[in-house]
């Protein structure tokens, strides 16, 4: 039973969470308080004014009934008296009247077996010892019948008969029924609270309807839409008329998901581009392979050529000028071999293999293959590094490809023949902790908005045509397989500074 309990509860929970409960509790306690309130304060008023006008009409009434026996008191005349007091009783709303001595003996009533009686002795009313805490007059209401005990003083003309006497010498009690006036006052103070109940459910309903009509449904709409749209739904649209501030959402909304949709086509449009781009570069990478493979071979052999016959006119003793020819032939072969050689090391399958690497000597050969680039843009290497080899735990090719792309990044953005790029080559002081490559440029540095996209796939700040977006999103993959870091510095005054950390050797 409990758990039945519990799973109810628990189902009910979330509903009491909602902007529509607390909107409705909300509204609930200030119709109670705007409605109820009043309505409380008018039936506390219309209770002390219905309690007044009794007791008023209660002393009215007991005032008739003194000065119709004022006379027959003056005379000592009991049947008259007697008489009087019945034919008041007559009155529909007079029940009963009594005429008792402060001691409780009864001398008159409408009732003629309770005269000669003591008010202690009556079982049907509970006596009570007038005007011994001082008051002057008791009201007590039982039912619908009010009873007042009214005073009768010894006044100027009964002194002849009570001479000596002072103070009270009878009390009047008079029973007043107010069955009629009271219902119709009960009647109308249960009119005022039904209505007061019916005004706060009826309100409640017409706003509840006026919510769920003009807000929740509409809410609705818009919180589809936020579905939609997490599902990757760009085509949804949210409906809804009007210039109120639910509509303007949806407006929004709906202006949102359409440049949202517009991104999705421009970067899928950009993507696919980019990926064209990609393939006929890996494609212009074999070709360029191919074709140092075939300009390698003829150098070699012209390489070959021009230093046996160097070798041969130095032996015969050959003119110098074409000895000095020979030696300029050999040195631009020598560099059309080393170029060759250099693409067909970089266009050569990565193997995945990790062993000891120098990073030092790697560093040195990519610096070597982009030597012609580097003289071309006359741009200033600094490299610093240890005077020992600095060994760690990874591929050397993939390494070579990393420093390549940094170096040619570097090169396009450093000024044209006042570049300098700085190359740091910090090793661990622990072994087996990591050394850090630090590579610094002169250059205009990144913008603050990209620095968090720079290391995104195609994502590029060289005009078009001049880069791919992939460098830097390649470079990211080797070293996080290399289980390192790489880092762009923050607040560089210019350039930019690449910090990348690698585990060492050993």
């Amino acid at each position: 039973m409990n758990g039945f309990l519990q799973k109810i509860l628990h189902r009910l929970t979330p509903g009491f969470l909602t902007l529509k409960f607390r909107l409705m509790a909300l509204i609930t306690v200030v119709l109670l308080l705007v409605v109820g309130g009043p309505v409380f304060l008018l039936v506390y008023q219309l209770d002390k004014n219905y309690r007044e006008f009794s007791i008023n009409m209660i002393e009215t009434t007991s005032q008739a009934v003194y000065q119709s026996i004022f006379e027959g008191f003056l005379e000592n005349d009991r049947e008259t008296i007697q008489r009087n007091l019945e034919l008041l009783t007559l009155e529909p709303n007079i029940q009963l009247i009594r005429i008792f001595k402060p001691s409780g003996e009864i001398l008159y009533s409408t009732r003629r077996e309770e005269i000669h009686q003591n008010m202690a002795n009556l079982t049907e009313d509970v006596y009570i010892q007038p005007f011994s805490n001082g008051e002057q007059e008791t009201f007590v209401k039982r039912g619908f019948t009010y009873s007042h005990h009214h005073p009768i003083y010894v006044q100027k003309e009964c002194l002849p008969c009570h001479q000596g006497r002072e103070g009270i010498i009878a009390v009047m009690d008079v029973h007043v029924g107010l069955l009629q006036s009271e219902q119709v006052y009960l009647s109308s103070k249960r009119l005022t609270i039904i209505s007061a109940i019916l005004i706060v459910l009826i309100l409640w309903f017409i706003l509840n309807f006026l919510y769920e009509g003009q807000i929740e449904s509409r809410l609705r709409k818009i919180i589809a839409g936020f579905q939609e749209l997490a599902r990757g739904n760009l085509n949804f649209r949210i409906a809804m008329a009007g210039r109120h501030e639910l509509a303007l959402m949806a407006k929004e909304f709906n202006q949102t998901v359409e440049k949202l949709k517009e991104a999705k086509e421009k970067e899928n449009q950009f993507l696919q581009e980019n990926l064209e781009r990609a393939d006929r570069l890996v494609t212009l990478g074999e070709v360029a392979a191919e074709i140092a493979h075939e300009v390698n071979n003829p150098a070699s052999i012209i390489l070959t050529r021009a230093e046996i016959v160097k070798d041969e006119m130095e032996d015969n003793n050959g003119n110098g000028k074409y000895i000095e020819d020979l030696n300029i032939i050999i040195q631009q072969t020598e560099k059309i071999a080393d170029t060759t050689r250099s693409i067909l090391h970089y266009a050569r399958k990565l193997p995945h293999t990790f062993s000891e690497t120098n990073l030092t000597e790697v560093i040195r050969r990519s610096l070597k293959i982009l030597e012609p680039r580097i003289n071309k843009a006359r741009c200033r290497i600094r490299f610093v590094h240890p005077a020992t080899a600095v060994l760690v735990k990874g591929n050397a090719t993939q390494l070579e490809q990393v420093f390549c792309n940094l170096i040619n990044n570097s090169l396009d953005m450093v000024p044209a023949e006042a570049g300098e790029i700085t190359i740091l080559l910090q090793p661990s002081e622990t072994a087996g902790q990591h050394c850090k490559i630090v590579f610094r440029d002169n250059g205009p540095g990144i913008p603050a908005e990209y620095r968090d996209r720079i290391f995104a796939p195609f994502f590029t700040t060289k005009q078009n045509g001049k880069g791919t977006g992939l460098g830097l999103y390649i470079v990211r993959n080797i070293i996080a397989n290399h289980q390192g870091k790489i880092e762009l510095a923050v607040e560089e005054p210019s350039g930019a500074t690449f910090i990348i950390e690698l585990g060492a050797s050993g």
